[in-house]
C-alpha cells in the first residue's frame, strides 16, 4: 500500500506544482504596494512554473509592475473594468479589477468602487501585461470642487473662473455628461458641475446637474411681459422663446399688463416642455409707486427702454421691469426690479468711468454690446433647424443676425433631434464670424399625455403640451 502511494505521488503534477508554489511564497513574502522583503520594488513576481503554461496564475494583492496618475474616462461596473487617461500623454487604456483590487481615497482610507466617478484624477498601479489594476488612490496632487455653480469657462482664451480663481483650462479638458463624454462648449451657464484637475489646470469637469428647456404656448398677450422660473431665468416674453432651465421644480411667474400668474413645472433633464398659458386671464393692472434716488442727481433712468422723470414717485405696472441708470462720465447699470407694492424705494449709486471709458461702447443698452451693425454672425451648419440665440429664435440655418460681443447661448432644434445648447465667445474684432456646429442625433419619438415623466421625450403641462430634444449644460 505504501509503494502505490508513492507511486500515485509521482504521477500528480498538480500536487507537485502545489509544493512549488508553497516554496516559492516562503522564499520571498510580498506585501501591499509590490514591496517584497528581499527589497524589489514595483515589479510583480512572477512563478519559475509559469513556463509550464498551466494557466494558473499566482495572485499577490498589491503586487504591480506599473504606476501611473491618470482620470478616469469610463467606469464599467458590470464588465469590471475602467478606461483610465494619462494626464501627461493623452493616451487612454483600459484595465480590468475584481475584488482584490484596493481602492483608497486620497489619505489613504478605504473606498467602495462605487465611490469612485468619471473626471476623477486617481494614482493606480497594476500588472501591465495583464491589464489588470490592482491599486486606485485618489491623487494626492490633485484638487476637486465639488457642485460649483459660480464659474465661468473663456474657450478662446483657455481659462477658468472658478469663483474668484483663474485656472488654465487644459485643451483636451475631459467633460462628462450622464456619463457620456461631452464638450466644455457644451456647459451653459446654470448647470451644475464637479471640477478637478491638477495645480493650476482644469483637467476635468463632470455636469452634476444639466438643464432642459421651456417654451410657451398661446402666449400672444403676455408679449413683452417677463417671464421668472424661480430664481434661475428670467426673460422678457417674446414670440416662439425657447429658454434653457436647469433641471428641477420651479414656481413660473408669469407678468405682464393685467397678468400676475404663477404657474408649477419641472424641468427633466435633456426635455423640452411647453407650457399652455391659455388659461391666463388678465385683469385690471396693479399700479406701485417707486421713489428713485440715484447718484449722480443728474443721471438718466429708463424703464422697459422709455425714459421717466424720477423728480417725484414713478408709477409702475406691478411686475419685472429693466431699469437702466446712466449718466454722462459714469458706469451705466443695468438691473432687473419687481414692483409688487405700493410704494417703494430704489438707491443707486453709479460709479465714475475710466478716463478711456469714453471711447467705450454703452455695455447697458437691452441688446448688449452691440458692434457696427454691419458684422454678422453667421450659422451655417447643420442646415434646416431652428436656431435660437439666447432664447430667442433668429431663424432656421444657414442663418445670420448681429454681432454681439460677449457670451452667448446657441440652441439648435429640430422637431424629431435631440435639441443642442452651446456657450460661445463672440469677440470685438470688426469682422463677420461664421460657426459651423455637428449634426443634431435622432432621438426617439415617444408620445404621452398628463404630467411630465423623467426619461419621456414628450411631457405636458398645463393642458396641451408637447416635449422634444436635448441639451447638455453651461457657464
Amino acid at each position: 500500500m505504501g509503494s502505490t502511494f508513492f507511486k500515485r505521488i509521482i504521477k500528480s503534477k498538480p500536487v507537485i506544482f502545489t509544493g512549488a508554489v508553497i516554496l516559492l511564497l516562503t522564499a520571498g513574502v510580498v506585501v501591499a504596494g509590490g514591496i517584497s522583503v528581499d527589497g524589489s520594488v514595483g515589479m510583480a513576481r512572477e512563478a519559475a512554473y509559469e513556463s509550464y503554461d498551466s494557466g494558473f496564475v499566482i495572485a499577490s494583492p498589491g503586487t504591480y509592475d506599473s504606476v501611473d496618475t491618470a482620470l478616469i474616462e469610463t467606469l464599467n461596473t458590470e464588465e469590471n473594468n475602467i478606461t483610465f487617461l494619462n494626464i501627461e500623454t493623452g493616451r487612454s487604456y483600459t484595465l480590468s479589477f475584481d475584488g482584490t483590487t484596493v481602492i483608497l481615497d486620497k489619505y489613504g482610507s478605504a473606498m467602495a468602487m462605487s465611490q469612485m466617478k468619471e473626471g476623477d484624477i486617481v494614482d493606480v498601479t497594476f500588472l501591465k501585461a495583464k491589464k489588470r489594476l490592482t491599486q486606485m488612490k485618489l491623487s494626492e496632487s490633485a484638487w476637486i470642487f465639488d457642485q460649483v455653480e459660480k464659474y465661468n469657462f473663456d474657450v478662446l482664451n483657455r481659462s477658468a473662473e472658478i469663483g474668484s480663481n483663474v485656472y488654465n483650462l487644459r485643451r483636451d479638458v475631459i467633460v462628462i455628461s450622464e456619463g457620456k463624454e461631452a464638450q466644455i462648449e457644451d456647459i451653459i451657464k446654470g448647470d451644475v458641475v464637479t471640477i478637478s484637475g491638477i495645480g493650476n489646470t482644469v483637467y476635468s469637469v463632470t455636469v452634476e446637474k444639466g438643464h432642459g428647456y421651456l417654451r410657451l404656448s398661446n402666449e400672444e398677450y403676455l408679449k413683452g411681459g417677463w417671464i421668472e422660473v424661480g430664481q434661475s431665468v428670467i426673460s422678457q416674453i417674446q414670440e416662439d422663446m425657447l429658454l434653457a432651465v436647469p433641471e428641477g421644480t420651479y414656481d413660473v411667474h408669469l407678468t405682464a399688463s393685467g397678468i400676475d400668474e404663477i404657474k408649477r413645472v419641472t424641468i427633466y433633464r435633456n426635455q423640452e416642455i411647453t407650457l399652455d398659458v391659455s388659461d391666463v386671464k388678465a385683469q385690471a393692472p396693479k399700479v406701485g409707486k417707486i421713489i428713485f434716488a440715484i447718484t449722480p442727481g443728474e443721471a438718466s433712468v429708463y424703464i422697459d427702454g422709455q425714459e421717466v422723470d424720477i423728480s417725484g414717485p414713478v408709477e409702475i405696472e406691478y411686475g419685472v421691469h429693466q431699469m437702466i441708470a446712466k449718466a454722462e462720465g459714469y458706469d451705466s447699470i443695468t438691473q432687473y426690479i419687481k414692483v409688487g407694492q405700493e410704494l417703494a424705494s430704489i438707491s443707486v449709486t453709479l460709479e465714475e468711468a475710466e478716463a478711456e471709458a469714453g471711447d467705450k461702447k454703452d455695455s447697458s443698452s437691452v441688446s448688449g454690446n452691440e458692434l457696427t451693425s454691419s458684422y454678422r454672425v453667421y450659422i451655417d451648419s447643420p442646415s434646416d433647424v431652428e436656431v435660437y440665440l439666447d432664447g430667442v429664435y433668429v431663424g432656421m440655418s444657414p442663418v445670420n443676425f448681429k454681432k454681439e460681443a460677449g457670451t452667448h447661448m446657441i440652441t439648435l432644434r429640430k422637431e424629431g433631434y435631440v435639441t443642442k445648447s452651446y456657450t460661445i465667445s463672440i469677440d470685438e474684432e470688426e469682422k463677420d464670424v461664421t460657426y459651423s456646429f455637428t449634426d443634431l442625433v435622432k432621438e426617439d419619438s415617444v408620445t404621452v399625455s398628463g404630467n411630465a415623466v423623467p426619461g419621456n421625450p414628450s411631457n405636458s403641462v398645463s393642458g396641451n403640451a408637447t416635449t422634444s430634444g436635448n441639451s447638455v449644460s453651461g457657464n
